[in-house]
């Protein structure tokens, strides 16, 4: 199964986010859910990068993959702040979607930082 995990204070400012785990809805290289998550995923980040010309923290597993955790900037402009939160809310947003078709290959979870999971 994929967990995707929205790291998030009090006020649900998100300050990271990650990907982990196999969906095993088919075989490497014909999997709907795990290619989906992928998308969302990369796409993020990409529009991170292209829309806002922030350069988040990445941590990805090399072998075997399974692992993506971005770690968003948090010492910056509250207008470009704003912008990158909403982008966080459609990658949201987008994972909702998937969980409702796919909801036994991919969940999603809130963990409050400085406090315990939602």
């Amino acid at each position: 199964m994929i967990t995707v995990t929205i790291h998030h204070d009090e006020n649900r400012h998100v300050s990271a986010f990650e990907f982990s785990g196999h969906a095993e809805y088919d075989q490497t290289g014909k999997d709907l859910v795990c290619a989906g998550a992928s998308t969302i995923a990369f796409g993020t980040v990409n529009a991170i990068y292209a829309l806002l010309n922030i350069e988040p923290k990445i941590e990805q597993a090399n072998e075997g993959g399974g692992y993506l955790r971005i770690d968003l900037p948090s010492d910056i402009d509250s207008e470009i702040d704003a912008k990158l939160q909403l982008i966080v809310q459609v990658m949201t947003a987008q994972v909702y979607s998937m969980v409702q078709s796919y909801g036994q290959y991919i969940r999603i979870n809130y963990n409050q930082v400085g406090g315990g999971t939602e």
